[in-house]
């Protein structure tokens, strides 16, 4: 797989130290709206620069156009990608694919190390892998999306095209499988 063929960026995250003051800014200032709250999420797997760590986030999803937008605010002191990584400029981008271990492997091919790597949830499709940033480029995530997380994606995205005005932050809390 080359780099012209691998899948579009679909997300742009943000590492935050409050996610609720955050939340108040993009959709007051910046205008996008609604986000979905996951709050004190506790990933089921992740392991950081090759070690397994427990981690909590709180992670809000919203839409703009084409491009989702991740709002992470970590919990404690666990050594992570995002710990001391509070910043208000772009953290990271991420790209979506039903074909992970090809994209994964494509990025390992062009000698992107694992930094930081595990499931949400601990479902199927709930895998991801962000990689070392190397030269002048950004952070990159590659993100497993089959059916199920496909589906959530996609409403979130519709939410965003029928926003009302109504209800700017939804608390959500992520199905176990």
């Amino acid at each position: 797989m080359s780099a012209a063929q691998l899948p579009e960026i679909r997300q742009v995250a943000y590492v935050v130290e409050d996610v609720d003051e955050a939340l108040e800014h993009w959709v007051e200032v910046v205008g996008v709206a609604p986000f979905f709250l996951y709050r004190n999420l506790e990933l089921a797997e992740c392991h950081y620069d090759g070690d397994e760590i427990t981690l909590e986030l709180s992670v809000a999803l919203g839409q703009s156009g084409d491009v989702q937008v991740e709002l992470i605010q970590q919990h404690g002191n666990t050594p992570s990608i995002y710990f001391g990584e509070t910043s208000g400029r772009a953290h990271h981008l991420a790209l979506w694919t039903r074909d992970y271990d090809d994209v994964v492997a494509a990025y390992r091919a062009q000698g992107l190390r694992d930094l930081q790597w595990g499931s949400a949830s601990g479902a199927a499709d709930e895998r991801f892998v962000y990689f070392a940033p190397e030269g002048p480029g950004p952070i990159v995530e590659v993100v497993e999306v089959l059916d199920r997380k496909a589906q959530m994606y996609a409403e979130i995205a519709q939410s965003a095209r029928v926003y009302d005005g109504s209800q700017p932050v939804r608390e959500v809390k992520l199905s176990r499988r």
